[in-house]
């Protein structure tokens, strides 16, 4: 009887060894880290932030490293920096362990100009040069200001029309300084075509002047056509006029920069819609939808046509309104090019970030889902089935809650991050509080220090 009691309990000891070396097994079995990407190619300078996902572990420590250090470097935080044409792989390991994670990095030569005349066709993924944008900063209320031809006589006196400064070099390199890697330009030209739908020479000069400024810093550039809605009519009446004058635009913009390389993006339009409708932020009719897509298809025609370095250049097409809202972008035609991103803009939570009348100021849990639910929508229509997507517009306007609109950017970026969907936030260059208008701005331009530095650390920070 003492026997079958020892044998008992030496059997129930085993089955609890075999128990515990069963969850142990199991538990390792879910220990991993993996990266966001196992191969990018980059130009000279260029840098990219690697991001690793850990799993089975509650405290870690990451040890970064580099086959080649001449080629590219890893700093704590996974930023990858390009030095000079070759491969390298970068490794991300779990301190303490065996377990760890690959990225192999392919670094291009640097054009020695922007103007090259190869064909400047990129290796990898559209989503894998989207990847590479990070965030962005438009220089918005400047090239744009429209509405001004009765009361300005000279065509340059446009650019601060609406009350910024005239744009320097100095202040798009403040901009990159504060690490901003990609710059969203807008430009207004229909008052600065005559009435064959030429672009006066003056104008496209200071254009491509600014465009220069960006360009020298080594950031990526989206040139526009914006406030363009007073012509660009979405509808059949118009249709045959407008598109051979918008065709005869981006002929002349496409031929301008056709030998810039492709950190140039082209932009189709930016919120086409019929202003004052019903349904101008609702996602417009299938009518106007239609005629939308014919626009569209008329630009990637036309730019393509062009030659140079514009057959292959990345263009963004832009839904009815800039809009998340799946009509317009279920609705929006795409060609058969694999070099084409989808533009859109959002502005959210809504009551907090654009909202004047509202006095909402706080990220609430429902403010949150109206988040989640936009780029959920992305994903659905878009990212989910490989094209990729630029958030072109989003920010918070001022209402005296810096604290808040940091939360917002945190989490805003957040999510655009889980869907790879890099965000540009909208400076307008004012601060003014909501009864006086949208204050968007975050750089003052003259003395090139920043209002919120809180909310540019933020948006820097979690792009990474």
């Amino acid at each position: 009887m003492k026997f079958k009691k020892i044998a008992a309990l030496f059997f129930a000891v085993l089955m609890c060894v075999f128990a515990v070396s069963a969850n142990v097994s199991a538990a390792s079995a879910k220990k991993s880290i993996k990266l966001n990407k196992s191969k990018i190619t980059l130009t000279v300078n260029d840098t990219f932030t690697l991001k690793p996902t850990v799993t089975g572990y509650n405290k870690y420590t990451i040890q970064w490293s580099t086959s080649d250090k001449t080629v590219a470097t890893v700093k704590k935080g996974g930023i990858v920096t390009a030095k000079k044409a070759g491969t390298a792989t970068i490794t991300a390991k779990i301190k303490g362990t065996n377990y760890k994670a690959t990225c192999k990095v392919t670094v291009t030569k640097k054009s020695s100009s922007k103007n090259s005349s190869s064909s400047n066709k990129s290796s990898g993924s559209a989503q894998d040069f989207v990847d590479n944008l990070n965030i962005g900063w438009n220089l918005g209320n400047t090239l744009d200001c429209a509405g001004c031809k009765s009361w300005i006589s000279n065509e340059l006196d446009f650019e601060s029309a609406w009350g910024n400064p005239k744009t320097t070099k100095a202040m798009i390199s403040a901009v990159k300084k504060a690490g901003f890697n990609t710059i969203r330009i807008p430009v207004s030209w229909g008052e600065h075509m005559d009435s064959n739908g030429k672009i006066n020479e003056k104008w496209l000069d200071r254009i491509q002047t600014v465009v220069d400024y960006a360009y020298d810093n080594d950031m990526y550039v989206i040139l526009n056509t914006h406030h363009e809605n007073s012509w660009i009519k979405l509808d059949e009446k118009n249709e045959k006029a407008v598109t051979k004058k918008f065709k005869y635009l981006w002929k002349q913009i496409s031929e301008r920069f056709k030998d810039y390389d492709e950190k140039l993006i082209f932009e189709g339009l930016n919120e086409p819609r019929t202003e004052g409708s019903a349904q101008e932020w609702n996602g417009g009719t299938a009518a106007e939808r239609k005629i939308l897509n014919n626009y569209l298809s008329a630009f990637v025609d036309t730019v393509r046509s062009t030659g140079g370095n514009n057959k292959t250049r990345y263009l963004m097409l832009t839904p009815y309104g800039a809009s998340t809202n799946a009509s317009a972008m279920s609705d929006l035609k795409l060609p058969d090019d694999d070099r084409i991103i989808i533009s859109v803009h959002a502005y959210l939570p809504y009551n907090v970030a654009l909202n004047r009348g509202s006095k909402d100021t706080k990220l609430t849990d429902n403010y949150k889902k109206e988040i989640d639910n936009a780029f959920s929508n992305i994903n659905k229509v878009f990212t989910s089935k490989g094209i990729p997507v630029i958030m072109g517009e989003f920010g918070t306007i001022n209402k005296s809650n810096t604290a808040e609109r940091v939360e917002i950017a945190k989490y805003y970026l957040s999510v655009a991050n889980k869907y790879g969907v890099p965000c540009c936030w909208w400076d307008n260059g004012t601060i003014c509080s909501p009864s006086e208008g949208e204050g968007f701005g975050l750089l003052n331009r003259k003395t090139l220090e920043w209002y919120y530095p809180e909310i540019v650390k933020a948006l820097i920070d979690s792009a990474k």
